[in-house]
């Protein structure tokens, strides 16, 4: 049985009325002139392949130096050999040059414009009003000559983004603050709920922790409501780099590191071909992703910037990722097994217009984090939901809080977590759970759900129960209620639907 309900959202209304009241220019923006990104431009995009071609000629004449081939690669050619490598390093480097000098970018009273290529030219514009987000992001090379790569994000995909490569960090930084301050939906039209200042939802989170050990029956209180200052920005968490390494260890990967890497060392001492040949590629392909994991999530710090969040993140490779609250369109705190013994939670959302390539750099809020600084986090991002029920989605079993769990028939199909998988109406949003081991917790407001699904295979059908799906934005979270009775699934799909059509209103 498979029963769908389609709802059409729009995920970045427009605002109407007044122009914003934040952040103005500190500096009127440059108007009709078009400028050069910096010089040193050509020098980092070029460096990459420039590095390449020296470490490969090094590798071919490493024996020779060191007498170990006395014979001659180029068969006595060395003089063409040595010309043909600086042909192409000369080649290398003008053609960055070439390219930095056709790419130019302005910043007129509505848009901004950057105009690219020789041979094939392009011209981007994106309107004020289209910014979804401006990124900062430093990489290594750019770190060491004091230079910063600007993103400018539009709802178009990766395909419309405006990416400036390179600037001066102080020009990146400003003109990002400008062009945020600028754009509309600055004012936080579109936003989920009522913003709470980071302090007060810090005090309202904290006293929910204290009554964690209270008795569940206790009722909990909403938010209240409350503005966000215009300017500068607050930080709600830091994540020490520390922490991010030992959760690495007590993750799935991590465990999977730890025994392989000894055993990987016993069977080179033993001289084990076969065991050698197994464990070393699995290990480097496990290795290097996790390093890539914690070479991005280090020195992670997470800021509050009126309407919006502002990440910071990268070890290597420092990025400074804005993300609008009225974008994100679903929120999930996830617990694994190991993380159990610690306590740590890690937070993911889905963000309307998040590209595949910036997907892991826009949708973690905290990667790892104490129940305390999760729960302050979402108290930022859907500020309706009650501190109770988020504890209780996070941690709880059964019905408490207002949860609707699973029935006896769904006992044969997960005798774990049946009890504990279930889902609860919040003001505005709706909290899914599910996982006696591998904790999560879904949150989607009900004005985000794009659509939903009510969904029965042959064995749940003869069990007579069947899981409820709202569809959300693409992105890692994916609200699911497993194996509810089916009327009860059949209820939770009519009246979901007139809860999400009754919070896409207008007011």
């Amino acid at each position: 049985m498979t029963s769908v309900r389609e709802e059409s959202s729009v995920n970045s209304p427009q605002p109407t009325g007044p122009q914003p009241t934040g952040p103005q220019p500190s500096s009127p923006l440059p108007s009709g002139g078009w400028t050069h990104l910096h010089p040193l431009s050509p020098l980092l995009r070029g460096g990459i392949a420039f590095v390449a071609v020296v470490a490969y000629v090094l590798s071919q004449q490493l024996d020779a130096l060191f007498g170990a081939r006395p014979d001659d690669p180029t068969h006595g050619h060395l003089g063409w050999a040595a010309l043909a490598v600086l042909l192409v390093l000369v080649a290398i480097v003008a053609g960055a040059w070439v390219s930095w000098r056709f790419s130019r970018y302005r910043v007129t009273a509505s848009l901004v414009e950057l105009r690219t290529g020789v041979v094939f030219r392009q011209h981007r514009q994106v309107p004020f009003d289209r910014i979804q987000a401006v990124d900062v992001g430093r990489p290594l090379l750019a770190r060491l000559t004091g230079l910063s790569e600007l993103v400018v994000q539009s709802a178009g995909g990766k395909d419309s983004h405006v990416r400036l490569a390179f600037l001066t960090d102080g020009t990146a930084q400003r003109l990002r603050d400008q062009l945020l301050a600028l754009a509309r939906g600055d004012d936080g039209a579109g936003t989920v709920g009522t913003v709470v200042p980071a302090a007060e939802a810090r005090d309202v989170v904290d006293d929910a922790v204290d009554a964690q050990a209270q008795p569940r029956s206790q009722p909990g209180s909403a938010h209240p409501g409350g503005s966000l200052p215009a300017t500068g920005g607050s930080r709600v968490v830091k994540v020490p780099n520390a922490r991010i390494l030992q959760a690495a260890a007590y993750s799935g990967p991590g465990l999977v590191i730890l025994l392989a890497v000894p055993a990987l060392a016993i069977s080179v001492a033993l001289g084990v071909p076969e065991m050698i040949a197994w464990l070393g590629p699995m290990t480097l392909a496990v290795g290097s992703g996790h390093l890539k994991r914690l070479t991005r999530e280090g020195n992670f710090e997470l800021l509050h910037e009126g309407h919006r969040l502002r990440v910071r993140h990268g070890l290597t490779d420092l990025r400074a990722t804005t993300v609008p609250l009225h974008r994100i369109q679903a929120v999930q705190l996830s617990q694994p097994l190991p993380w159990r013994l610690t306590g740590w939670w890690r937070i993911q959302v889905n963000v309307a217009g998040a590209v595949h390539d910036d997907k892991e750099t826009q949708t973690v809020l905290l990667p790892v984090g104490t129940l305390a600084e999760a729960l302050r986090v979402l108290a930022l991002v859907l500020p309706d939901v009650p501190p109770p029920t988020a504890v209780e989605a996070a941690v709880g079993a059964g019905t408490g809080s207002g949860f609707v769990v699973s029935g006896r028939g769904a006992r044969l199909l997960d005798p774990l977590g049946w009890r504990r998988q279930g889902y609860a109406v919040a003001p505005g949003c709706l909290v899914a759970r599910r996982g006696r081991l591998y904790r999560s917790a879904q949150f989607v407001p009900h004005a985000r759900v794009q659509s939903l699904k009510v969904e029965q295979g042959p064995v749940q059908r003869l069990r007579g129960v069947a899981s409820v799906r709202l569809v959300s934005t693409p992105g890692p979270v994916s609200v699911v209620v497993p194996h509810l009775d089916q009327d009860e699934a059949l209820r939770l799909l009519d009246e979901q639907v007139l809860r999400s059509r009754h919070a896409r209103r207008p007011v």
